[in-house]
């Protein structure tokens, strides 16, 4: 089996994309800048001293489930041909809400991209109707300079600021079960989105 053959299928097993998909991705993804992450010799020795050395292929790792994941919320999101269908708004109206940062959307040469989990979905059809209720507000809230993956990730991760019945919810769930949309922001402004 050859290299790009094996690299093939372990991107469909593994991500369920395409190695397209996964180019796409990887243009999404920052420039590795060495530069801007050595440490000094101090620091090193403290690092090293305390067993964290350094291991290059977990970076490649992470940096692979990143693209994988950049590359899934790209192949199922909505086209804006799709939204205008889904939401019944104009091209105008869609670029207005995405502008205000309304409507999620990642950027896709010269298109752009609407992450399907943002919309609800006929049950039966799997046809999307409309927003989740309240999602515009929360991702005015997000920094606006946030990665794909690390929108998506927040909101499909439990916040302890979202808890119902003794049980954490994520954001989309509390939103989708009618929620206040103020916990929702106030868990996001509660992370450290850069590790400051």
């Amino acid at each position: 089996m050859t290299a790009t053959n094996e690299l093939d299928q372990l991107l469909h097993e593994r991500f369920d994309i395409s190695s397209d998909d996964f180019v796409a991705a990887l243009k999404t993804l920052p420039s590795v800048r060495p530069w801007a992450t050595t440490l000094t010799q101090e620091e090193a020795r403290l690092l090293d001293d305390a067993d964290f050395g350094e291991d290059p292929e977990a970076y490649i790792a992470a940096g692979t489930e990143i693209a994988g994941h950049a590359g899934r919320l790209a192949v199922t999101a909505l086209t804006t041909a799709a939204v205008r269908t889904a939401l019944g708004l104009s091209d105008s109206r869609i670029r207005q809400k995405r502008l205000a940062r309304e409507l999620w959307a990642i950027p896709d040469g010269q298109t752009w991209l609407f992450p399907i989990s943002q919309f609800e979905s006929d049950p039966k059809s799997g046809v999307p109707y409309r927003q989740v209720r309240g999602l515009a507000e929360v991702l005015k809230a997000l920094p606006d300079d946030l990665h794909p993956v690390a929108v998506d990730g927040f909101l499909h991760t439990r916040q302890p600021e979202l808890e119902r019945d003794g049980h954490e919810l994520t954001p989309l769930d509390w939103l989708r079960e009618g929620g206040d949309v103020q916990h929702v922001i106030a868990a996001a402004q509660a992370i450290d989105w850069y590790g400051r």
